[in-house]
């Protein structure tokens, strides 16, 4: 059994990966510590070439051409024809990204399609948003607002029960041991798309999201039973209530107070214009995702594994 505590001995700018397990053996307990993290930041292909440099991480800067650059898109240039950043070394993002030994993971519910299309559909309904002083021609009023909006793509999107952060490939084992011993004590239940909402508020929005009716008590029981079980693992506790939503869209950074506030209201009507009542969300899977970052490239998200409740 192996259970993961935070090792004070590394560096703070190591936080994502200052989790060190304790090993349980003859009733001995032994703390994997400095000596252990040496050996795996030395594996690490982001951290191997800075261990003789006083922790300085190896990674993409903002500026600067000693870290790489971000690269320019030519004019009519497609995404996909972006090279991929190089690391110190020549080492791409890309490759990185694959050989990496820590993973950040999350624990979710997948929605069916005709949840999907009424979430997307009213992602798109803002386009037709309006707000008063401004003197834009090109784009419309509404592809202004549209746009500032990060919107999240309709294959991402999904109910977050645990978000679980980095994540060592050793530790996928005893995840999903604890994934099937929950799944085994829950049963399957069923959620409705509920009203739309923003956080911190209205006026203010940073967080698009739209909430869930139905079961919500089971649900909620779900989400605890899964918190205790990656507490077990080494994981934080959760400190807010659980309350099941989806994520449609995140408010770039820079926003006007006009447009946010334009944005805002317009989310929260969207819900009841935008029709598609009573769409039924079954819950009947937790699914453990791998969130899959790029410096240039939209986040994706990989299922690594599934276990179906009850």
């Amino acid at each position: 059994m192996a259970v993961m505590v935070r090792c004070p001995c590394i560096p703070c700018d190591l936080a994502p990966l200052a989790r060190v397990p304790l090993r349980f053996a003859k009733g001995t307990i032994e703390l994997i510590g400095y000596d252990y993290w040496m050996q795996r930041l030395s594996e690490h292909p982001r951290y191997s070439a800075s261990l003789d440099s006083g922790f300085r991480r190896n990674d993409v800067g903002s500026r600067g051409n000693d870290v790489g650059d971000r690269p320019r898109r030519r004019r009519g240039a497609t995404r996909r024809e972006v090279e991929p950043v190089l690391l110190p070394g020549g080492v791409s993002d890309e490759e990185v990204e694959e050989d990496a030994l820590y993973w950040r993971l999350f624990v979710a519910v997948t929605l069916p399609r005709r949840a999907i299309r009424v979430l997307d559909s009213m992602a798109r309904s803002m386009r037709a948003v309006s707000y008063g002083g401004m003197q834009r021609r090109r784009p419309s009023r509404g592809a202004v607002a549209y746009d500032a909006v990060r919107w999240t793509a309709p294959e991402n999107m999904h109910i977050t029960l645990k978000f679980l952060g980095d994540v060592h490939q050793d530790d996928l084992p005893l995840l999903k041991e604890e994934l099937d011993e929950v799944a085994g004590d829950s049963a399957r239940l069923m959620l409705e798309l509920g009203s739309n909402g923003c956080f911190p508020g209205e006026r203010t929005p940073r967080i698009l999201w739209t909430g869930m009716d139905g079961d919500l008590r089971r649900m909620s029981s779900l989400a605890t039973r899964l918190d205790g079980a990656m507490v077990r693992c080494g994981f934080p506790a959760e400190r807010r209530e659980f309350q099941p939503h989806v994520t449609v869209g995140r408010v770039r950074s820079g926003t006007q107070q006009r447009v946010l506030a334009a944005i805002g209201q317009r989310w929260l009507e969207a819900r009841a214009s935008g029709g598609g009542n009573d769409v039924g969300v079954p819950v009947e899977r937790m699914v453990l995702m791998r969130s899959r970052l790029h410096h240039n490239r939209p986040t994706r998200y990989e299922r690594l594994y599934e276990v179906g409740l009850g």
